[in-house]
């Protein structure tokens, strides 16, 4: 049988940077959980975390301030796209870069865009790394107190772990692909 727990320990913390990169919640959860667990080291959990967002906001930001002619000739559906959330980056810019790794489902778009339109670039450094630091604590810190709740209501839960992080897993794929789903179905009916 597949050992979940050395496999945690020994990845836990480059899976946390990979996966805050894209959408993270979920396996930023599940490291605030093992940081409970006493498998990961809470604040390397919310390092990585907070590091990965960074790491991927700041890489779509600076590809939508130089490569933005590029790759809008390449894809020009990802002109459009991007260009619409330009009149909310325009009037609150640094509200927006705090704000993006709140917003799911735009974490492309959004710092893409901010990187096309005229926000200086410290300005969208200070502001989205406050934002990462901030989503980072909320996501790890929200892992860590699921991790406490559940073992006072299931006691010594090491012997669910397992059980829970599948279960888990699961849950956090199934309500991602509803949300896709939903996302989808929405923008098809506002295209009609």
């Amino acid at each position: 049988m597949f050992q979940i727990i050395p496999f945690i320990q020994s990845y836990g913390y480059i899976a946390i940077f990979v996966g805050s990169i894209f959408e993270g919640e979920s396996i930023v959860l599940l490291g605030g959980f093992a940081s409970h667990e006493k498998y990961l080291f809470f604040p390397f959990v919310f390092f990585f975390a907070m590091l990965g967002a960074i790491t991927g906001d700041w890489f779509f930001f600076f590809v939508g301030k130089y490569k933005k002619n590029f790759i809008f000739k390449r894809f020009p559906s990802l002109s459009h796209i991007v260009k619409k959330p330009l009149a909310a980056i325009e009037k609150r810019p640094k509200f927006i870069s705090f704000a993006i790794r709140f917003m799911y489902g735009f974490r492309y778009i959004v710092p893409m865009g901010i990187g096309a339109s005229n926000v200086p670039t410290r300005q969208f450094l200070f502001w989205n790394g406050l934002g990462a630091l901030f989503w980072a604590f909320i996501v790890t810190i929200a892992g860590y107190i699921a991790g406490d709740v559940l073992e006072s209501l299931f006691g010594e839960i090491k012997k669910y772990e397992f059980r829970i992080i599948v279960f888990t897993v699961v849950v956090i794929a199934a309500t991602m692909i509803i949300l896709r789903i939903t996302q989808m179905i929405l923008r098809q009916k506002k295209d009609e």
